[in-house]
């Protein structure tokens, strides 16, 4: 049974793995790494915004950040490792976040933003 955790700093080194690995592939296709391949993880982590899904042997195998903001809870960054891909991790971050925002009493989850967003 996977468990969703807030990460700690020791998990640093596997959330930025899953990350690499899951947004590397877009890197030619907008010429530059998407902005989640960028982020200070360290930093966040500090801040309590990651969360990590573990598997049944405690592996981590997809993270979740989420930023509260003044209104609504944002859906900063999901990614889930290549090789646990289609096997419903991304829903059970999903179904995480709706319930952290009516925990945190917001009404809404922004969407992640594309490359393409402001």
């Amino acid at each position: 049974m996977a468990v969703i955790r807030r990460a700690k700093p020791e998990d640093r080194g596997a959330v930025e793995a899953i990350v690499r690995e899951a947004y590397s592939i877009y890197v030619e296709r907008i010429g530059k790494p998407p902005g989640p391949m960028l982020d200070d993880y360290a930093r966040l982590i500090a801040d309590g915004i990651v969360r990590v899904l573990e598997d049944a042997d405690a592996a981590i195998a997809a993270i979740i950040v989420l930023l509260a903001k003044p209104d609504h809870l944002l859906l900063d960054n999901i990614a889930v490792r290549p090789d646990r891909q289609g096997q419903g991790l991304g829903r059970q971050l999903i179904a995480f976040a709706e319930a952290e925002a009516r925990r945190l009493g917001f009404m809404e989850i922004e969407p992640l933003c594309t490359h393409t967003c402001p």
